[in-house]
């Protein structure tokens, strides 16, 4: 068979944002290249279309796939582009494309037969790579008994079936590697303040979270975590080194140095293969100390990423961060010590957030010396998340005002309000914070350097517009006067 595995765009929705999200969070579709492989080792043709890097529209993506007289088409979708995958279904559907579409990510993983919608012949949820593979021996019999498929939707006698959930892969190892031959590399790149911009593939080490973060899914969808060998994960970046000559790589794990035994062997393994490649990741703040940096430094790490999440101690204890400011603060400085270039990831309309806890996280971020740039996204109500459910019931001051998650945005558009905080304020503050935090001579190139001046150049300026008004509305709310 011919396959078709598609990711839809999601950079093109964030107004003012998108251009920068474009160029700063391309990222490989690593669900279904490990798909890929399954059917690759099948003796199928797959295609692996990421929509997001051939800047395809519904449209012009609907004619690529009837074109390609593909005989089995697989959409994947988180819940804000979910509505994205279901107009493609649906156009293909209104053009006569008669072969097989399949749904998978984590929207239907977590809604399963509810977002089973009629536009989709077949559905998977949970950890598919097993099931995909028991899927494609059953179409290539001809036959359509699919009820032994755990973790699988589909149609019998105009009903909808949903199967028992897929058991959790225990040994990670008897995967094949993501068929990531199937991409171009070169259209994968990641930009640096401290270091050249180069092309990436992205790894995983391990799968699953221990933690129990409100506003993340991973507490439902993925609480179970589990490792892949240290031999097994080398063996694959030496692979693809010397097969597609890619030397950096991006480990997508939650917790990089969650399991200290498992990193520091792939680092010992690394430097005993001499494997000339770099690297960057994630992990909590309370997770490192100087002497696992040193090793990771000394293996290839370039950048790690800390969330920071809130600068109100009250807000981290809300949403279980379970990671103290001190602990952040220390694990920054040592970051930056050792020649690591340290990011962050922070949020605002948090679950207890007020005006002033937003205000408390603008200070906090921008006194930290050693973060030449950051993120300041506004928090969304994820479905699968505590978050979520809190702000359906208006726990925390929490106030959910748009169920469609297609409107969910990150930047420029809140569908919450919080306490004290409208979804105006919250779109002003992200504008503010963001300002106040880059605005030094070494943020101010560190941003340009990321981002490019002329992506910037128009949210500089927007801005600027935000934070006078801002301040006009302020003086007159202080003074008495209508702030409108």
């Amino acid at each position: 068979m011919k396959i078709a595995l598609v990711s839809p765009t999601w950079t093109k929705d964030l107004g003012i944002f998108s251009k920068l999200a474009k160029k700063r969070n391309s990222q490989p579709p690593l669900g279904i290249l490990y798909l890929a492989t399954v059917a690759e080792r099948r003796n199928h043709t797959v295609e692996v279309i990421d929509s997001e890097v051939y800047d395809h529209t519904i449209e012009s993506l609907t004619k690529y796939i009837i074109d390609g007289k593909f005989d089995l088409v697989g959409i994947t979708a988180t819940s804000p582009i979910f509505h994205k995958a279901v107009l493609l279904a649906q156009r293909l559907k209104s053009k006569k494309f008669c072969s097989p579409l399949i749904i998978g990510g984590e929207h239907i993983n977590i809604f399963k037969k509810e977002a089973f919608l009629d536009c989709f012949d077949y559905g998977f949820f949970g950890e598919s790579d097993f099931t995909f593979d028991q899927f494609l021996k059953i179409i290539e019999k001809g036959s359509t008994d699919f009820t032994d498929i755990k973790g699988f939707i589909y149609r019998e006698n105009g009903c909808v079936i949903q199967n028992k959930a897929a058991d959790r892969i225990e040994n990670l190892d008897k995967l094949d590697f993501p068929a990531m031959h199937l991409l171009s590399p070169g259209f994968y790149k990641m930009t640096f303040v401290k270091f050249k911009r180069r092309s990436y593939l992205p790894i995983m080490a391990t799968r699953g979270c221990p933690f129990k973060c409100a506003f993340c899914s991973e507490p439902l969808t993925n609480p179970h975590v589990r490792f892949r060998s240290i031999e097994h994960v080398v063996d694959e970046i030496e692979k693809w080194v010397k097969e597609l000559g890619v030397t950096h790589y991006f480990f997508m794990d939650s917790n990089l140095t969650l399991n200290r035994n498992q990193i520091s062997g792939i680092c010992e393994r690394i430097l005993n293969r001499k494997l000339k490649i770099t690297f960057e990741g994630w992990t909590r703040a309370n997770m490192v100390d100087k002497e696992i940096l040193k090793l990771l430094k000394q293996a290839g790490l370039i950048r790690m990423s800390y969330g920071i999440e809130s600068g109100d101690p009250r807000i981290l204890k809300i949403i279980r961060k379970e990671v103290s400011h001190e602990d952040m603060l220390r694990a920054f400085k040592l970051t930056a010590d050792l020649g690591i270039e340290p990011a962050c990831s922070v949020m605002l309309g948090l679950p207890g957030d007020t005006r002033e806890s937003v205000k408390r996280t603008i200070h906090f971020v921008k006194n930290i010396p050693q973060i030449s740039y950051s993120n300041f996204s506004i928090a969304n109500p994820y479905p699968g998340t505590e978050m979520y459910e809190w702000s359906k019931i208006g726990k925390f001051g929490l106030n959910l005002l748009i169920d469609d998650f297609s409107q969910y945005r990150r930047y420029d558009k809140s569908p919450i309000s919080v306490n004290d905080l409208s979804p105006d304020d919250l779109v002003q503050l992200q504008r503010i914070g963001l300002f106040k935090m880059h605005l030094t001579p070494k943020r101010i190139w560190a941003s340009v350097k990321m981002a490019g001046f002329w992506n910037l150049l128009p949210l500089f300026i927007r801005f600027i517009i935000t934070s006078i008004n801002y301040s006009i509305r302020s003086i007159r709310f202080a003074s008495g006067k209508d702030p409108n």
